[in-house]
């Protein structure tokens, strides 16, 4: 099973194959539709109940230091995350790319039940560069690194990333960190590595790179995308994804963009703006969550628990003034700068 994101043309990743649906002899659907992620941001088994220690239990991620790094037990200087790879001295050695593996890092983690911080040790094992069909735009500079972290119980270490679907246990390292709620932010003294399975390093595959230039701006579109493949509706980092489910998502960047296109149906190569077979429109999004949600995703998922999580943002049919779409022109209708939109399979 493999994840593939061309930026046009049917893609089923659930599946890792690649499907036209030919509709008659010149009319073909053409869509980018990618599995929904999981509802972890980073993706890391630290995050959550998965750490395993019963003294770090519920603990998540909050970033990785820069300062603390070593490489054979020398002290690594001037360490930060160049585009899609770290980078750092050793006395008066620039060291970059694979140069880094058997780097050792320290990450701090935080809970809330009770309120708690503890500091794990990391190591880079295995450096190698990013994947040609992971990189839309062909930018290039993105390296996947093997991340092991410490388990301090025990002494051992253990992969600090799931198996992606390309069987890979790598994750990229983003220079920004986030917090309980989901928001992005900047820092100086962390960074994050995002595993290829957290909804972070996904949205960087899908060509949301934050450093790149040429297409307006990538680093609130890249929130945007984590918002939208959490389903974070209310902007507070509580996911409504369920996994496997299929989406088709698009954003509105200017030319050269968009990066991912909607797609539809082409009639004598004009495309037409109808939803992939079985998809249904579901919602507008931007840095802080949903915009508004379609008819459908408010008779189909569970608007009173919805309307619980954000009263004061996603109002549903029936009420005064509802933030209710069913296309992207009434979207805009509730927010002008909305950036991405998603139709769903299974709402």
């Amino acid at each position: 099973m493999s994840e593939s994101m061309t930026g046009s043309g049917v893609i089923r990743v659930a599946l890792g194959v690649t499907i036209g649906f030919v509709l008659g002899a010149c009319d073909v659907v053409e869509t980018s539709t990618t599995e929904q992620a999981g509802e972890q941001l980073q993706g890391e088994q630290l995050q959550g109940e998965q750490l395993q220690g019963e003294q770090l239990q519920g603990m998540s991620m909050q970033g990785i230091r820069f300062n603390g790094a070593t490489l054979s037990g020398i002290a690594l200087s001037h360490v930060q995350v160049d585009r899609g790879e770290l980078v750092a001295q050793r006395g008066t050695d620039p060291l970059r790319g694979t140069q880094l593996a058997g780097a050792h890092f320290w990450a701090d983690l935080r809970g809330d039940q009770p309120p708690a911080a503890a500091v794990v040790e990391y190591r880079i094992t295995k450096v190698v560069p990013e994947l040609d069909e992971y990189d839309p735009q062909m930018t290039g500079h993105t390296y996947l690194y093997t991340v092991e972290q410490l388990v301090p119980q025990t002494t051992t270490w253990r992969p600090a990333c799931p198996a992606d679907a390309d069987g890979r246990r790598v994750a990229i390292p983003v220079a920004a960190v986030w917090d309980e709620q989901g928001n992005r932010i900047e820092s100086t003294t962390q960074f994050t590595f995002g595993c290829t399975t957290g909804v972070i390093a996904k949205c960087y595959r899908w060509g949301y790179r934050p450093w790149v230039t040429g297409f307006g701006d990538l680093v609130a579109m890249h929130q945007t995308c984590t918002r939208l493949a959490r389903a974070d509706y209310c902007g507070n980092g509580n996911p409504g994804t369920r996994d496997g489910t299929e989406i088709n998502v698009w954003d509105r960047l200017s030319p050269p963009g968009p990066i991912q296109k909607h797609g539809g149906i082409k009639i004598l190569g004009l495309p037409l703006p109808l939803p992939p077979p079985g998809m249904l429109f579901e919602a507008g999004w931007n840095t802080d969550g949903a915009v508004c949600l379609s008819t459908a995703r408010w008779l189909l998922e569970d608007g009173i628990g919805l309307i619980r999580l954000c009263p004061d943002k996603l109002v549903p049919p029936g009420l005064l003034l509802p933030t209710v779409c069913d296309t992207i022109t009434s979207v805009f209708l509730f927010d002008t700068n909305a950036r991405m939109f998603n139709e769903s399979l299974n709402l």
